[in-house]
């Protein structure tokens, strides 16, 4: 190639294209294969009614606990468990994609102390009365403790301090 053909064909046009074209090629090897995620963040960990009632939980535990911490929207998975057959047979999934509203556990020993379902209207539905069957029936075989208490009553300090005692003393 003669050097004048070389400069011809440096032009700033030339020039540009290719930049264009290196610009674009670069932009498909950094995008190309990347997984496109449809997660957003959530605002809250807790609906308004789970925040009244883990405040009352607050000043129950300072109270009457103090050394009883509070867990919030806690796997089912991480408080009870099955064996790596069983969790094969289908029974692991079933605990890994549930949650429990509130855990109560010793703050020194993390040792689980009290589960605890915080039951809405919601729970009337069909489908929310076979989760909390299962739930109820998964506790009882792992011999978990679980506290149901209704939304209806989350705001009375005595009735849930005397059914907290009751289960963790």
């Amino acid at each position: 190639m003669e050097l004048n053909t070389f400069i011809d064909f440096l032009s700033p046009d030339t020039l540009a294209i290719g930049l264009f074209v290196v610009v674009i090629l670069l932009l498909g090897v950094f995008t190309l294969g990347k997984e496109k995620y449809p997660y957003f963040a959530r605002k809250h960990l807790l609906t308004k009614t789970e925040v009244a009632f883990y405040k009352t939980l607050l000043k129950i535990c300072a109270q009457s606990f103090p050394d009883v911490g509070i867990a919030m929207q806690v796997r089912l998975g991480d408080i009870i468990n099955c064996s790596d057959s069983d969790w094969h047979k289908g029974f692991g999934p079933k605990i890994s994609a549930k949650h429990i509203d509130f855990v109560l556990f010793d703050q020194e020993t993390t040792e689980i102390l009290l589960c605890i379902e915080l039951d809405d209207s919601s729970h009337n539905r069909p489908d929310r009365k076979r989760r909390d069957k299962f739930i109820n029936k998964a506790m009882i075989a792992a011999n978990a403790p679980l506290l149901r208490i209704s939304t209806k009553n989350m705001s009375n300090q005595k009735v849930i301090t005397r059914q907290v005692s009751a289960l963790i003393l």
